[in-house]
């Protein structure tokens, strides 16, 4: 969807061909790209559970988030957030502080071991990606970068205009 010049309200553009081939061909790759991902961040985290692991990447990127908004971000529940955060706090990784403004809003932040962890993590995790995509040529890397940053631009766009 793009705006109307001069208006705020979005046009819809219909989806041209080449749009539904490539929306197809991401939906077949990316479960492939995910299955990896998952199998080689069960072998590295041991007793993290995937839902955990995601929360603590998204705290490591958004430091004083809201239980809200990470709750929305791994598409459950409040509760069922606050739960997971529980486990988190619990086992050190992560803070949960109330907000002195708004009591019934709390306030998330990996510890400083949470944050070393979470480094180390992803830097791990990184590099064996990157083991998987040096198997491309360079060129193929550079495009695929530059695809990957328009691709993530339009979901971005696409998530803050609420059209999901």
């Amino acid at each position: 969807m793009i705006p109307r010049s001069g208006t705020s309200a979005p046009v819809r553009l219909t989806p041209s061909a080449a749009a539904g081939e490539c929306a197809a061909r991401l939906l077949d790759v990316a479960p492939l790209a995910m299955r990896f991902i998952r199998s080689q961040m069960r072998s590295r985290m041991p007793g993290l559970t995937m839902a955990q692991y995601r929360a603590m990447s998204y705290l490591y990127r958004n430091r004083g988030c809201t239980l809200r908004a990470l709750a929305d971000h791994l598409g459950v529940t409040p509760p069922t957030c606050s739960a997971l955060v529980g486990r988190l706090v619990d086992r050190g990784i992560a803070t949960r502080t109330t907000n002195l403004a708004n009591r019934r809003e709390v306030t998330l932040r990996l510890t400083p071991a949470g944050r070393t962890s979470s480094k180390a993590r992803r830097t791990r995790r990184d590099g064996r990606t990157a083991g998987v995509l040096a198997l491309l040529p360079d060129t193929t890397l550079r495009r695929l970068t530059q695809h990957f940053d328009a691709l993530a631009a339009a979901f971005t766009d696409t998530e803050v205009s609420g059209d999901r």
